[in-house]
């Protein structure tokens, strides 16, 4: 029986022994970086302001908003920029400003060792999704989706309530006993769908669809075997959408997850509107996700949507379907 006590213990602390960055306090220094798209004055500015009320220190290099066609600057440039803030230890986070389209193109030049062995709270979305996933793969750190600089801090009516409550929660409170992600209790113009109820639990990855996909074939795909997996995306049609997932089906990725968070698949007004046989988004999750048997819930509050809830890449977390929320089930940082 002490054998067995002992197994135990020892898988517990297998469990929750990820490689976690230290929480953010006031008077902590904040990078700015731009490792994907190129970056606006204004929106940063803003941003930037915004911290420094709340009593942070920021720095940014001097050429932070070059341009090197869609990209924040040459490859090179991003590297060096990006690997600067790993190594500088006065630096407790750093901040994508935005996402765009990049990052894929670096994963291959970074130095993970490094990574690994200076924690920093890492933030974004979007493309930003390269960089969660990658170094996921490669260190086992805990990593944050959630609202960029631009698009929230920098957003002209800042981060909504539900936003900021758990940005906020994530980086900078202690949780030692984790907490519980309710989007019911905030006012929402739409409601969350649940295809299949039930609980499940393991670690949360994911992020966008499409950097998912890419990411297929290479050093670092995901991994789902008994995670709860999110996805989200924008500008997408419901067909190009259904390409995505049965890649992902094809690849099995969904064949040993514990349950899935489908965020908002959001559409952009200057695409025009589907053909009229086309299914509809809903439809197309339907075909993919009522049958696995696993609790499934669709419209949750994240991704490209003014409501974009943080989640912590790689902690534990418990799927609710039935009552529509996600219990955070460690702390996402340390002291």
């Amino acid at each position: 029986m002490k054998y067995i006590f002992l197994l135990l213990i020892s898988v517990s602390s297998l469990v929750f022994s990820h490689n976690k960055p230290q929480r953010l306090i006031p008077g902590d220094t904040i990078l700015f970086v731009a490792p994907s798209g190129y970056l606006k004055h204004d929106r940063m500015d803003l941003a930037k302001k915004r911290l420094e009320d709340r009593g942070y220190v920021t720095l940014q290099a001097n050429d932070i908003f070059r341009q090197h066609g869609y990209l924040g600057g040459t490859d090179e440039r991003r590297v060096q920029e990006f690997m600067a803030g790993w190594k500088d230890p006065k630096i407790k986070a750093i901040f994508p400003g935005t996402g765009g389209y990049g990052t894929t193109r670096i994963l291959d030049q970074l130095d993970y060792d490094i990574i690994k062995n200076n924690p920093k709270i890492l933030i974004g979305f979007s493309d930003i999704t390269g960089l969660h996933l990658a170094i996921n793969k490669m260190t086992d750190m805990v990593t944050f989706h959630t609202p960029s600089p631009m698009y929230g801090l920098g957003s002209k009516g800042n981060l909504p309530p539900i936003s900021d409550q758990y940005f906020w929660q994530a980086i900078e409170n202690e949780n030692p006993n984790g907490y519980i992600i309710d989007p019911s209790k905030f006012k929402l113009s739409e409601s969350m769908i649940t295809f299949h109820g039930g609980k499940g639990k393991g670690e949360l990855i994911g992020g966008n669809l499409s950097l998912i996909n890419t990411l297929m074939g290479t050093p670092y795909e995901i991994d789902t075997d008994g995670k709860i997996l999110f996805m989200e995306d924008v500008g997408e049609a419901p067909y190009r959408i259904d390409r995505y997932l049965s890649q992902l089906k094809l690849a099995g990725k969904f064949d040993h997850v514990t349950g899935i968070i489908l965020g908002k698949f959001t559409r952009r007004a200057t695409e025009p509107p589907d053909d009229e046989n086309s299914f509809t988004m809903i439809e197309v999750f339907e075909h993919y996700f009522s049958n696995l048997g696993i609790p499934v819930l669709a419209n949750f509050p994240i991704g490209h949507y003014k409501y974009n809830i943080t989640f912590p890449i790689g902690v534990m977390v418990e799927l609710d379907a039935d009552k529509q929320t996600l219990q955070i089930m460690e702390n996402s940082t340390r002291k």
